[in-house]
């Protein structure tokens, strides 16, 4: 599914060499959830950047179903994530001006669906995750538990084999927390890859494997002894 090859991250400036990633390896397999933890400054944004394909290793590789990601162009990278990507964010970025079935569309119309498509089968992921009768709402008109479940519909529209979520409880209160975090076990269960970027701690004991990140290395403590706040 989606393997990462002793990727480091080195940037240079004039004041020499910094380490934001060091060796790193590991393959993240479909129908579980893998939570990478680790304080700020850990690497786990670098490490989501590299496996998503917005940046490249300084050394490594990293493979999608056995393509590398580093051999492909822009346009071909934006094709990818198009396709076989789809993204949870903790501010959720919704477009303010769209409703919530127009905001899970919008990513099928990038990929060529049908109008009559896009409107069914974003009418049917939003019932999927108990928004029903919010089809029609703004997003300024949903709680935020709610707006994430739309930004997990709209992850979704494209059908993509690996889903990243970055913070995806970070402004949510523990009721709406739970909530998406049963949302994304249920998106697992469908034989995806799912990679989670968390400071949670319920969050990340609710994953199948638990990936911690200090100064850039992969370390085996448990994460509670690396977790944090953000």
């Amino acid at each position: 599914m989606l393997r990462a090859t002793a990727i480091s991250k080195v940037y240079r400036d004039p004041a020499g060499e910094v380490t934001a990633l060091a060796e790193v390896s590991h393959e993240f397999a479909a129908g579980k959830i893998t939570a990478i933890v680790g304080p700020s400054g850990s690497g786990k944004s670098t490490l989501l950047n590299l496996l998503a394909g917005f940046d490249d290793p300084t050394t490594g590789q990293v493979f999608l179903d056995d393509q590398e990601i580093g051999h492909l162009d822009e346009r071909e990278r934006a094709e990818l994530r198009l396709r076989k990507i789809g993204f949870v964010f903790q501010s959720y970025n919704l477009i303010s001006v769209l409703n919530a079935q127009q905001n899970v569309a919008f990513p099928m119309g990038l990929a060529g669906v049908s109008a009559h498509e896009r409107q069914q089968r974003a009418e049917a992921l939003l019932r999927r995750f108990g928004l029903g009768d919010r089809l029609h709402h703004l997003p300024y008109k949903l709680s935020g538990g709610e707006r994430q479940r739309v930004s997990l519909a709209r992850a979704l529209a494209n059908d993509p084999a690996v889903v990243f979520a970055d913070e995806p409880t970070g402004n949510l209160d523990s009721k709406s927390g739970k909530t998406v975090v049963a949302a994304l076990q249920d998106v697992a269960a469908d034989g995806r890859c799912v990679i989670i970027v968390t400071h949670d701690l319920r969050l990340a004991d609710a994953a199948d494997v638990t990936l911690g990140l200090e100064d850039g290395h992969l370390v085996s403590e448990p994460p509670h002894a690396i977790g944090g706040p953000a």
